[in-house]
Formats: structure tokens, C-alpha cells, sequence
């Protein structure tokens, strides 16, 4: 039985942090990395590397079981080296992480590199990823731009095949010409935050002028791997399972409007934020009242799931006319966020003066007034009065006596400090008014 060792370099990137680049390998199979947005620089002759069927698979990882996956095969006659840049970095630190399947590794006693960071102009590796063997295990090791075994610092040989690893490469950039740090992560505990590093190396060895790349190598020693699920990004964070938002929908009812969204994955979900922001607008003349994003409320989460869940909510701020836009703020455990894409609703410029019945009718002590204010011709609030009147035609109350975008909103009336007995509610907006009946009962 063929023996394979699968192991995961994982960048926990945060989720408030851009990243650098995502790659998946979703690409057709059999084609070579270097036609793929991947450039040759060393060996551009020889064997490539291709893209192979099928991809690799860790529990909570985001990259997870997407796409195809690439294959380096090691001593070869010739052999081609590839890179990708992206947005160079000349400060803080930058995190690496893939998912890797070694079919075999036979003769790397002495440490082979496949894995190495680059600028975005050059292929000269600083930052690089060692694996050596002994005569049944593995050991990982790292170095900063060394080749041989007294440049390189490798953990002992306590890795084995048929066992997954979390690993992170990450590379630190410091003032000067000789000092930026190189380390390795081994099996890091995600719950907090960056742990202390398993290997540490910063030799004398010169700096890179920027981090800008990674390049594969295919090397002298052999072996054959699978790599997959290549991530990279500026900052250490815990994400390797996303909260995976897989629809966000809103519709308007009147002046209410409900939000529906669905995850397919969550891992230390704390719950989400409901965000709004709007623009009252009649036609093409538009307000910029309330255009900041308000947070409105806030749903729980479930936690950890890896089954679809369901979230509903009802705005009921009795919104006025317009366009208005919604986002989710997903907050893990740790209160680290991301946000949803913004989604637009309209709600409706009333056509009419309406004053609806009051609900619930009867009631006792509270209850609930509707009324709608169209558009006028000349775009602008109106006053509106609501006045609360005995049977006796004495006005008791004044719900309302402000001006008013056109709209549709509710008041409410609280009868708690008068008798039971019948009482009129009366809407006037300009020379339009309209009076209902309700009744009290206690």
C-alpha cells in the first residue's frame, strides 16, 4: 500500500485584514501552472508543473476541497520553477499557508526545499520551507535564505505519514539590511491569539527588498507532492472556518422590511450585527439624512455548525419612503468581524393621505396608529397633527405635531391614565384631514 502524508499550512488571517492572494487551483486539468497566471523563472524548459484532478481536503479549512491542486515532482533531468506576485509588502509581517500531500519523499536525508518567499521582481528565495526525512519520519525546518543542513533549523523527526499538520509560514520584516525573521508554526492553537513559534531562524543573511511572491520549487531530492489551498495575508487571526454566508435577501412590506440570510458553515459564530443606512429620495432629488451606517439590532449566532442555519428579521423602525441599504457585521467569539455585502430595498412613496384604524381596536392600554403622507409636487416635508379627542370633543393628546417626509409611519397611543369610553383620532396635513373612532377598555 502506497503510504501518503498530508500536510496543512494554514494562514489564519484576520477577518478585518485584507488578503494578499487566494489561490485554489481552479483551473483545467493538465494544464501547466505557468499558463495559469504562474510565471517560470528557473528551468523554463523542463519538466512543468501541472495541474492535476481532484483536490485536498482539512476539516474547517476555507480552502478546503475546492478547485484541482498542482503537482511538484522533485529530481527530475530538468525542472521548472514557478512564482506569483503579489501587492510587495516593505513592512510589519506576512503569513503563508497551503495544504500539501506528499506521495513520497525517498531520498531527502540530507533536506530538500519546495517552498520559498521571493520578491515581485526576482526568484532569489529568502524564507524557506524544508522537508527531510530520516528512515521512517519526517522533520520540518525552515531557513532564511541557507541551502545545507548547518543553515537551516529543523524540528526532530517526530512527524509521520498518514497524519494531518497545521503549519504557518510567516516572515517578518525589519529596519535594516541582514535581520528579518523567518518562523514556523506547527499544529497552532487557534482559540487566542498568535501563539509562539515551534522554529525561529534570522541568520545573517541579507533581506529581501520587499515580500512580493512565492515560488515553488521542484528540487533536487526525491519526491512528489500534492499542494493545494495556497493562502497569504498580513495578519495572524482565528479564521480556518468562516462564517460561509451562502444568501442575504431583503423585501419591503409598507414601511417594514424583512431580512433573510442562510449559512452554510460557522465556526465561533457570536452572532451578527444588522447594519442600515439610507437616502430618502422621490424621483432624482435625494437627502443625505441618516446616510451612515446605524447599527439596528443584533441576532445570536450558533456557534459552531457545519449544517445549513437560518436567520430572520423583521424591521419594523416604520421606515420612511426611499432606498435603503443593509449589511450584516459577523462577529466571532474573539470579536473579530467581517461584513456581509450591502443589499438595497425600496420602500414605496405613499400615493395617497390614508389614516388606517387604530390596532388593536379595542384596546387597553396601548395601541397602534397608522397613517401615510404621499409626495407632493414640491418634494418637501409637510406638517403633520394627530390629536387625540374625547366624546365630548375635548382634546385630550397630541401624537403628532412635526413635519413629515412623505411615508408611511405609526404612533402609538397610551390610554393608561384615561377612562374607559370612545375617543376620536384626528390626521390633518395641510387642507387633507381624516378622523377614526377607537375605543378604550379596561
Amino acid at each position: 500500500m502506497k503510504k501518503t502524508i498530508t500536510f496543512l499550512l494554514l494562514l489564519l488571517f484576520s477577518n478585518i485584514y485584507p488578503q494578499l492572494l487566494v489561490e485554489e487551483f481552479n483551473y483545467t486539468v493538465g494544464e501547466k501552472l505557468s499558463d495559469n497566471g504562474w510565471v517560470a523563472y528557473s528551468g523554463e524548459t523542463g519538466t512543468p508543473i501541472y495541474i492535476v484532478s481532484g483536490n485536498l481536503e482539512y476539516p474547517d479549512y476555507v480552502s478546503s476541497n475546492i478547485g484541482n491542486s498542482i503537482e511538484i515532482i522533485g529530481q527530475v533531468s530538468t525542472s521548472e520553477d514557478v512564482k506569483k506576485t503579489f501587492t510587495a509588502q516593505t513592512s510589519g509581517s506576512v503569513y503563508f499557508s497551503f495544504l500539501v500531500n506528499f506521495n513520497s519523499v525517498t531520498n531527502a536525508i540530507d533536506g530538500e526545499y519546495f517552498v520559498g518567499i521571493v520578491n515581485s521582481t526576482s526568484g532569489t528565495m529568502k524564507g524557506r520551507l524544508f522537508i527531510k526525512r530520516d528512515t521512517s519520519n519526517f522533520a520540518f525546518g525552515i531557513s532564511k535564505a541557507g541551502t545545507n543542513l548547518s543553515e537551516t533549523e529543523y524540528t526532530p523527526f517526530s512527524y509521520s505519514t498518514n497524519t494531518t499538520y497545521l503549519l504557518v509560514l510567516k516572515y517578518t520584516i525589519n529596519s535594516g539590511s541582514s535581520n528579518d525573521v523567518i518562523e514556523l508554526f506547527i499544529n497552532p492553537d487557534l482559540s487566542g491569539s498568535e501563539p509562539s513559534a515551534d522554529l525561529v531562524t534570522s541568520d545573517n543573511a541579507t533581506d529581501l527588498s520587499e515580500v512580493g511572491g512565492i515560488a515553488l520549487r521542484q528540487g533536487n531530492s526525491s519526491f512528489d507532492v500534492i499542494l493545494d489551498g495556497l493562502r497569504i495575508a498580513t495578519s495572524w487571526g482565528q479564521a480556518p472556518l468562516p462564517v460561509e454566508l451562502t444568501s442575504f435577501t431583503a423585501t419591503a412590506n409598507e414601511s417594514t422590511v424583512e431580512l433573510q440570510w442562510q449559512t452554510a458553515t460557522e465556526m465561533n459564530n457570536y452572532g451578527f450585527e444588522i447594519e442600515r443606512k439610507n437616502a430618502f429620495s422621490a424621483e432624482t432629488a435625494v437627502s443625505s439624512l441618516n446616510s451612515n451606517w446605524k447599527k439596528i439590532d443584533f441576532i445570536n449566532g450558533h456557534g459552531n455548525s457545519n449544517s445549513p442555519k437560518n436567520y430572520f428579521y423583521k424591521d419594523i423602525s416604520s421606515l420612511n419612503s426611499g432606498k435603503y441599504w443593509y449589511r450584516l457585521k459577523q462577529i466571532d467569539i474573539d470579536g473579530k468581524f467581517e461584513y456581509s455585502k450591502e443589499i438595497e430595498v425600496n420602500i414605496e412613496i405613499p400615493k395617497i393621505f390614508s389614516l388606517e384604524q387604530n390596532y388593536p381596536n379595542p384596546f387597553n392600554p396601548i395601541t397602534m396608529i397608522k397613517f401615510t403622507i404621499p409626495e407632493n409636487n414640491l418634494v418637501r416635508p409637510q406638517k403633520a397633527v394627530i390629536d387625540v379627542y374625547n366624546v365630548l370633543g375635548q382634546k385630550i393628546s397630541t401624537l403628532v405635531n412635526e413635519e413629515k417626509l412623505p411615508g408611511i409611519y405609526k404612533i402609538e397611543f397610551d390610554g393608561s391614565k384615561y377612562t374607559s369610553g370612545i375617543y376620536f383620532y384626528k390626521l390633518t396635513v395641510g387642507k387633507f384631514s381624516q378622523i377614526k373612532k377607537m375605543i378604550l377598555t379596561k
